[in-house]
């Protein structure tokens, strides 16, 4: 059998099994603490969630998502849960993407599984904070860098831009991602010099 004809089902499977294990028991818990800061949080209107995450250690975008998701998904902790795990199912469908597109189908798909049952992607994909899509901007970010490495289009330029944005508006540790960016693309850049 092809590899291409094995690929998609491969990747079906995995992204099935770390839907599992990301819903597997979300709302079972009532919210600890940060959980319950984020919904307050999110109960408020775009501007005051833009005040008082002023205050706060994080930047607006994970409250102002969580205030739309709230909006369409109710209050409950599975309901506020499941952005993160939303979040966190994306981001293995993506590294598969970044894998393939930096090694081929079988280490992406082996990128994948990794995400898929990492206990720390589990953990955070089953709180209602912004971790998790931290994570799925951070790999949605590095894809594009690849594509745009490789391609030079500028729809790859517009996407990482729009990732790198969604990142600073979710976590002010994402510069980090956009370091390690600019080391890849410098490292990148040399190696193709040689």
């Amino acid at each position: 059998m092809r590899m291409q004809t094995i690929t998609l089902p491969a990747l079906v499977a995995i992204v099935l099994i770390a839907t599992g294990l990301r819903f597997h028991l979300l709302g079972a818990q009532s919210l600890w603490h940060d959980e319950g800061n984020a919904y307050v949080q999110a109960t408020r209107s775009f501007s005051e969630i833009a005040e008082n995450a002023g205050r706060d250690i994080h930047p607006p975008g994970y409250y102002w998502t969580l205030a739309l998701w709230r909006g369409l998904h109710g209050d409950s902790e599975f309901a506020l849960r499941s952005l993160s795990a939303l979040a966190s199912i994306l981001s293995v469908a993506l590294t598969f993407g970044l894998g393939q597109r930096l090694f081929g189908r079988v280490p992406g798909l082996l990128a994948a599984v990794f995400v898929a049952v990492n206990t720390f992607s589990i953990f955070y994909a089953q709180e209602a904070r912004m971790y998790a899509l931290l994570t799925l901007w951070a790999v949605a970010a590095m894809w594009a860098l690849t594509g745009l490495i490789r391609t030079g289009r500028p729809r790859d330029a517009v996407l990482l831009a729009a990732f790198n944005i969604g990142g600073l508006y979710t976590h002010y540790a994402f510069p980090f991602v956009m370091i390690a960016q600019g080391v890849l693309f410098v490292l990148w850049m040399g190696a193709s010099l040689y």
